[in-house]
């Protein structure tokens, strides 16, 4: 009996121990992993969901009403930004010494129409908000990302786009926006009325001016029923072609091109059913931090291994048992089931590049061999279809093509962010030598060049933004980077105070509006005077192009 409890309390000892390491381990990760999208220690550092782009703008606001947004337009003369969500990964939603308007509370559900199916929104509610709205009335978004986290204002911004089979981006389901201009001015624009406007701000990065309100077109929540296929990757396009493309039975399609060998596509359909419900929930759940995502990220994007068992274990196990769904369920996933998070060293991040169908076995091919000689920690690859978009000035659909999103992980020092630059740089070409392109949310390390090749109506969007915004007033770090030669009007915000021997940086202690700012002149390129800043945006050319204004949208209830 004494060297069984001997051996008894070694044994509990031992597993005690294994217990406080691996929470210790546990509570590490989790309070090494964030969402953080702004420094608690300064309220003006605005940042993104991978905290690599810390941009300290002038001064937040967080709009109740149209109304707020003109008035804190009208009340300064500097460079203006957006930012909705705040998951674009490379500083589109800031700039340095910028009136930062946070749209998340702008975020009203302003009507619903279930027998035209359509619904008119404020620009800072997400898709979960508009889901949760018209899922009572057996609705579903016609277009939206794969996760429901993405404000509707920022998705008609990136100009986004689905797994939805018989779909384009985003602009396909948008009747018409509201939007103000750097003059203070409201207009509605749609494909009837200001069309300019409309194919210039979707897609447009906030490069034109706020979007206020956004009705869309909706459709009907159906059920759905999984269907795989394991294809090598040169079998994919083929069978998309003759499966799936004119199947208007099949409503969402992707692929899953496993790393690290980038051989084999798990090929998964959702088809129209009348069969039982699996699961009989209408909208998934948002999905809380798991103390455990953090490094089970690490290990799946820096272990062949792992990778090897999930296609061969884990995958299987999920998607191999049959699954009948609602439209709903299955497009309201949280970003969050993905493990996105960050911590003080690694961040997860993502690459997208659009190919021809044509080109898409010699694409792989190519970023196949990128990834392996720079030996990048590759997370997950997936493909979805697109359909042409001819009407956004910044297309990045200029055909059919296959959207190829790269999901991996990066260190935040400056060597891990060059690395990342010089393989990204390898597939932005690689892309653009296919006939394609790649899509502008990400990290900034293209050159100007490459922009204007992969979108080559860059020139009618800068004529356009020139009308609407003559003093490029609504930037961001990606309009610096594109369009150099547009400088924004500089900021002119009053020192902050010293009190006791330190600078005041909280927001609120800054003036909420500028009072009766003086006209600023300064000297031209030729040595001329330019006029009154306030005199140019009084004689805006705006006013002759897009018609007469809009009344301001009346403030109604917050939800």
């Amino acid at each position: 009996m004494g060297i069984l409890k001997a051996v008894l309390t070694v044994l509990f000892k031992l597993l005690l121990t294994v217990a406080l390491v691996l929470g210790a381990i546990a509570a590490w990760f989790y309070y090494q992993s964030t969402l953080v999208t702004e420094s608690k220690d300064d309220p003006l550092v605005v940042n993104d969901i991978t905290t690599l782009n810390p941009v300290r703008v002038g001064k937040v606001v967080r709009p109740q009403s149209e109304q707020d947004i003109i008035d804190a337009i009208l009340a300064t003369d500097g460079p203006i930004s957006i930012g909705g969500g705040r998951y674009s990964m490379g500083g589109q939603s800031a700039y340095p010494a910028s009136l930062h308007f946070d749209m998340r509370s702008f975020n009203r559900i302003l009507e619903v129409d279930p027998e035209h199916k359509r619904i008119r929104v404020e620009s800072g509610a997400t898709w979960r908000d508009v889901q949760q709205y018209i899922d009572p009335y057996n609705l579903s978004v016609r277009v939206m990302q794969d996760f429901n986290n993405f404000t509707v204002g920022g998705s008609l911004s990136v100009n986004a786009h689905g797994r939805f089979n018989e779909e384009g981006p985003i602009i396909g389901s948008v009747r018409s926006l509201r939007i103000v201009l750097a003059d203070g001015k409201v207009y509605e624009a749609s494909r009837e009325t200001n069309p300019a406007l409309f194919y210039a701000a979707i897609g447009g990065y906030g490069g034109i001016g706020v979007i206020t309100e956004v009705e869309l077109d909706l459709t009907d929540n159906i059920k759905l029923e999984r269907e795989v296929k394991r294809l090598q990757f040169y079998e994919f396009p083929s069978e998309f072609l003759s499966q799936v493309l004119d199947n208007d039975q099949v409503v969402l399609h992707q692929g899953i091109l496993y790393p690290p060998n980038y051989e084999v596509i798990l090929d998964v359909l959702w088809k129209k059913t009348d069969k039982p419900l699996t699961i009989p929930d209408r909208l998934q759940k948002p999905v809380k931090r798991k103390w455990w995502s953090r490094p089970l990220v690490d290990w799946l994007s820096t272990s062949d291994l792992l990778k090897l068992l999930r296609r061969l274990v884990v995958d299987p196990w999920i998607y191999d048992k049959p699954e009948v769904v609602w439209r709903n369920y299955e497009t309201s996933a949280d970003l969050m089931s993905k493990g996105f998070s960050t911590s003080i060293n690694k961040t997860l991040a993502m690459r997208e590049y659009f190919i021809p169908v044509d080109k898409f076995e010699i694409f792989v091919l190519k970023m196949r061999d990128i990834f392996m000689r720079h030996k990048v920690p590759i997370l997950s690859v997936t493909i979805r279809f697109s359909r042409k978009d001819a009407e956004s000035l910044l297309s990045w659909a200029k055909t059919d093509v296959f959207s190829i999103i790269v999901i991996y992980q990066q260190g935040k020092d400056e060597g891990s962010i060059e690395k990342v630059k010089a393989w990204s740089g390898e597939l932005v070409r690689a892309a653009i030598e296919s006939g394609g392109s790649y899509y502008l949310p990400f990290q900034i390390q293209h050159s100007v060049e490459q922009f204007r090749q992969a979108y080559p109506r860059w020139a009618e969007f800068m004529q356009l933004k020139k009308l609407a915004d003559p003093e490029n007033r609504f930037t961001n770090l990606l309009w610096a980077q594109n369009f150099p030669e547009l400088k924004p009007p500089p900021a002119r915000w009053p020192e902050p105070q010293k009190s006791g021997g330190e600078t005041e940086t909280d927001e609120a202690k800054a003036p909420s509006t500028r009072t009766e700012p003086q006209p600023v002149t300064e000297a031209a390129d030729d040595g001329e005077t330019k006029a009154p800043r306030d005199s140019a945006i009084k004689a805006n050319p705006a006013e002759q192009v897009f018609g007469e204004e809009e009344s301001v949208s009346e403030e109604g209830p917050r939800p």
